[in-house]
């Protein structure tokens, strides 16, 4: 039967369609009858899976006009994918536009929600491609199962892989030389995919942006610090200058001179500083607080009683352990408190400056 020019549209249709579902049917019985005399399967050819074409990146984004702040972006290359987001629901907690092919969020030092979100959307991406993967690993089992026969028909036919042959003009004896073949017929069977390809990718993903999260975030951290640091040590400067004109020494003095102008103001003051480094450090024995008690003068009853305790752990109960000045009846607890209710706010002016000194 023929398509006329006197028959209907219709009718030449139908026999158009005829025509081609025969020819369907005649390709394959022969295909099928080429496979029951060879034990050869027709190649398959593998699908990209969609997370292949995902790439991530720092980037930045423009939030106003002039301010671009730092974000973690995931990107692809199909209008396919943008679809398949927004009719899947599957931009929850990330920014997504539609026909943008990215998805992004902005980095936070505080919260890791954002980078759980994005792990989120990427797992859900390899559910996606989970029917698309498990038909490939099919596919590809079929393939070197036929890939196998060809080269076994082919030996037992007699062509051989290789020949003997000079490999260059001037060469003088013959080698064993290969086919290109091979290597050709290879090429056209598709059989480089992984059975674990799916979770590998899904996992290098992943990998990926925790690490550009982590390497953010800590940068955005060591500059917070840096910036908190600069201003803390303004402020410090700032009262510096003051408290060095308040205690008439150069401007030029640094917080150790500074320290020392303060507790020569205050006898008790003076002693508990030392008897504290004593505490902290009695490598060279009770040293430090040999050299607060040299300048403590005794006036009265407690100035007594504050010397002799002291002076009794250093000649008398001393056992190699500085700790002793801060558990004895006058530790340096109780002279800076002492000192705090006598004079508070030389007290507050010592305090400030150990806690810049510390630092």
């Amino acid at each position: 039967m023929s398509v006329w020019e006197s028959s209907s549209i219709e009718k030449n249709f139908e026999i158009i369609i005829e025509e081609i579902e025969k020819m369907k049917d005649l390709t394959s019985a022969k295909f099928k009858k080429l496979e029951e005399s060879t034990g050869l399967s027709k190649i398959q050819q593998l699908k990209t899976l969609k997370l292949s074409e995902f790439k991530i990146r720092r980037s930045e984004h423009r939030d106003g006009w002039y301010n671009d702040k730092p974000i973690l972006r995931v990107e692809w290359n199909s209008y396919d994918t943008d679809e398949l987001i927004q009719k899947k629901g599957l931009a929850k907690g990330i920014n997504f536009k539609k026909n943008w092919h990215y998805t992004y969020v902005f980095f936070n030092e505080d919260s890791s929600e954002p980078l759980d979100n994005m792990i989120v959307f990427i797992n859900a991406i390899a559910d996606l491609d989970r029917d698309v993967h498990v038909d490939n690993v099919e596919k590809l089992k079929n393939n070197k199962a036929t890939e196998s026969k060809v080269f076994d028909i082919l030996e037992q036919i007699g062509i051989s892989n290789t020949y003997y042959g000079y490999k260059t003009s001037r060469s003088r004896d013959t080698s064993k030389m290969y086919y290109n073949f091979p290597s050709e017929i290879r090429k056209q069977i598709p059989t480089q995919y992984s059975e674990n390809k799916l979770e590998e990718l899904n996992k290098s993903l992943i990998e990926q942006l925790k690490k550009v999260w982590n390497d953010e975030t800590y940068k955005i951290k060591q500059e917070r610090i840096k910036k908190e640091k600069q201003e803390k040590e303004k402020e410090y400067n700032k009262k510096l200058a003051l408290l060095l004109a308040k205690y008439d020494l150069d401007l030029t003095d640094s917080w150790h001179e500074l320290e020392e102008a303060i507790i020569d103001k205050n006898k008790y003051l003076r002693l508990a500083h030392y008897l504290e480094m004593n505490r902290n450090d009695w490598s060279d024995g009770y040293s430090y607080a040999e050299s607060g008690l040299s300048q403590f003068t005794t006036e009265s009853d407690i100035d007594s009683k504050i010397y002799e305790d002291i002076i009794s752990y250093m000649y008398e109960n001393w056992d190699g352990d500085g700790r002793v000045f801060r558990d004895c009846e006058y530790n340096y607890s109780i002279l800076y408190n002492m000192v705090a209710e006598q004079d508070t706010q030389l007290f507050k002016d010592y305090e400030a400056v150990q806690e810049h000194l510390e630092l």
